[in-house]
């Protein structure tokens, strides 16, 4: 059996972000610890690691006590946290550090104003800058995390490696998806998406990519073949059932909860098998079929309806050329983060000092 990277969201959080995915969903009903506990017996000898995210891990009750009861009683499970500051600070850097592995720090905008409108919150700023100081101060492995829309500019792009240098961090990207409070204005264009990465393949050394940019960048020797959600990973939601995707949520997706069934069965559940068995026709014969098997499955479906459509960062199908890829050498790094090989995302750390590009 290949043990799954897990995400657990419970929901209760303390901002307000203009591109929250999970704005959509019912908030998590306040389980007992003997409700997480049974939960956690179930399913964590299936599980390599765990993240917590969909919410802001301190507010939720038990949660905490629950991180703690799997650090000791499931160590090779390596738990991470996604956070916008505040649930750092409130455990402080020496309780963190005993249970997580590593940490995600959410940064929208590189600059105070512009974060804290984004997030909702006068001391979003604060938080992270907090956060960042003290896991560099305390040695621990962490990672900026943003999701990059259309507002994110070509300075931001800059700033936020200027901000990974600074503090010895990676830089995260998860591109805008059209999901909960997000907004179709907040959607990049393939042709943005591409020039970014154009930058950023000059001048990162990379340690995750998703199943689209890798094969389409050429690189190889990754145990992945296709979109990992519903094969390597999965998400339980904030009332317990599982999905194969962070971003897709409901009845549709659900294959089952596990307050009643372990992850094995859930895998073989009919919305696990439709998820990870899509076969997009315009894909079938592209000569990155193998590795790519049609991107992340998420925003095909949600940004065209269509489950079988292509990736929509797809450059083939957008018909855009890509002529400086062939001039470009990508250096990838090997890494243990617990986002590596869950969900479609990108780890990267800046391997120079001069950022300079879009001018």
């Amino acid at each position: 059996m290949i043990k799954k990277n897990v995400g657990w969201g419970f929901g209760d959080c303390n901002m307000n972000c203009k591109h929250c995915y999970n704005a959509s969903c019912p908030q998590a009903p306040e389980y007992k610890f003997e409700e997480l506990e049974e939960i956690a017996d179930r399913i964590c000898p299936e599980i390599s690691n765990l993240n917590y995210g969909t919410g802001e891990f301190i507010f939720n009750p038990h949660v905490l006590k629950l991180a703690r009861y799997i650090s000791k009683e499931y160590q090779e499970i390596k738990q991470a946290l996604t956070t916008n500051g505040s649930s750092f600070i409130l455990m402080g850097p020496e309780k963190a550090k005993e249970i997580f592995h590593d940490i995600d720090v959410s940064l929208d905008f590189p600059e105070e104003v512009l974060h804290e409108e984004f997030r909702g919150h006068p001391l979003a700023w604060k938080w992270v800058i907090e956060t960042l100081k003290a896991c560099r101060d305390s040695k621990i492995e962490a990672s900026i995390v943003t999701c990059v829309t259309s507002q994110t500019t070509d300075e931001d792009i800059e700033r936020f490696l200027e901000f990974a240098l600074e503090y010895g961090v990676c830089w995260r990207i998860n591109w805008f998806r059209k999901t909960g409070r997000g907004k179709s204005s907040l959607q990049l264009s393939v042709k943005r998406v591409w020039k970014i990465m154009e930058f950023l393949s000059k001048r990162v050394v990379f340690e995750a990519l998703d199943p689209l940019m890798a094969s389409i960048l050429g690189v190889t020797g990754s145990n992945l073949e296709g979109c990992p959600c519903g094969k390597l990973s999965c998400r339980i939601q904030t009332n317990t059932t599982v999905t194969p995707c962070v971003f897709l949520k409901g009845s549709q997706w659900s294959g089952g909860s596990v307050k009643e069934s372990n992850l094995e069965k859930i895998f073989q559940s009919q919305a696990f098998q439709k998820f990870r068995n899509r076969k997009p026709h315009f894909c079938q014969t592209c000569q990155y079929w193998t590795t790519c098997q049609g991107g992340c499955a998420a925003r095909a479906f949600l940004h065209s309806g269509d489950l079988n459509a292509p990736d929509d960062y797809c450059p083939i199908k957008a018909d855009l050329q890509l002529d400086w890829i062939k001039d470009t050498k990508i250096e990838m790094a090997k890494t243990d983060k617990v986002h590596s090989n869950y969900l479609c995302t990108l780890i990267c750390k800046p391997k120079v000092e001069d950022l300079s590009f879009w001018k």
